[in-house]
């Protein structure tokens, strides 16, 4: 599962790279940037974060489901909606795996 999760959150950033380049939403867009660099550094253990004993993993989840629907709904070409969907799904399924025993 460690190698899936790490392939998730690479998918998440580039898809939140092609997201800042092309979507009109540019702060939406950055703020995905950051949610996918972060899960990607904790990924290869460049970075350690916690906040307590909440995970991590949920707010960075559901910050990057929340930012991706919401780019998904302002989205006007095919590529950016795509790239949308990623990184909702990303989210959605990082949340849905750390939530779930």
């Amino acid at each position: 599962m460690h190698q899936a999760s790490t392939l998730f959150a690479v998918a998440a950033l580039v898809s939140s790279v092609v997201l800042l380049l092309l979507s009109t939403q540019r702060l939406i867009a950055i703020v995905a940037v950051i949610a996918s660099s972060l899960e990607v550094a904790l990924n290869f253990h460049v970075i350690r974060i916690s906040i307590g004993n909440f995970p991590i993993s949920i707010a960075l989840g559901a910050t990057l489901a929340v930012v991706g629907c919401i780019l998904w709904l302002a989205a006007d070409r095919k590529i950016v909606i795509s790239a949308a969907t990623v990184v909702a799904l990303v989210g959605i399924a990082q949340v849905v795996s750390t939530i779930s025993f």
